[in-house]
This record gives C-alpha cells, structure tokens and sequence, in this order.
C-alpha cells in the first residue's frame, strides 16, 4: 500500500513540475514572439499542445476565476490535476502490468 501511494505521489509530483516549467516556457515563447512581431512557429505551437495536455482534465489557469483561487490558491486545482494524472498512469502501468 505505501509503495503505491509514494508511486501515485512521485508521479503526481513529476507532472505537476513539469507543467509549471511547461507553462512558463508557453509564456516566454509567447512574449519573444509577441515583442518582435514574429509568429512563435513549431516550438510554440508544440508547447501550447503539450500545455493543454498536461491541464487536461483540469484546465486550472484558464477554466478557474482567479477570484476563486486568489494568491498562489490556484496551485489547489493543479495539484488535484497533477494528483488525477499520476493515479490515471499508476493505473494503466499496473493493467498493462498484468496483461504481460
């Protein structure tokens, strides 16, 4: 049972750093191209991709008001995000786990 949990938790974990390093990659990508006028080509469309399927299924940045989770709050959602995800993945590792 603890292996489990520390297992869901490490991998909620990983997820919720690399969509905060994602986001902020997608932002800066954003304010290059904005500042010279240019088009953020491959690379910023491949980052707002990843973006959206690292928020899925909750899109806390753009879904929740901000006067709903004020502050550094918004990291409530993207935890409980962050959380589904490593319990979706410890899931399908485990079921395909047994199908071998």
């Amino acid at each position: 049972m603890l292996r489990k949990t520390s297992a869901i938790i490490g991998i909620a974990a990983a997820h919720f750093a690399i969509a905060r390093i994602i986001i902020a990659l997608t932002m800066q990508m954003g304010m290059f191209a904005a500042d010279g006028s240019r088009s953020t080509g491959f690379i910023g469309h491949f980052l707002v991709w990843i973006t959206r399927v690292l928020y899925f299924p909750v899109i806390s940045l753009s879904l929740y008001s901000r006067q709903w989770f004020p502050g550094n709050w918004i990291y409530v959602p993207m935890a409980a995000n962050s959380l589904l995800w490593g319990i979706a993945c410890y899931a399908i590792f485990r079921f395909l786990r047994r199908r071998r």
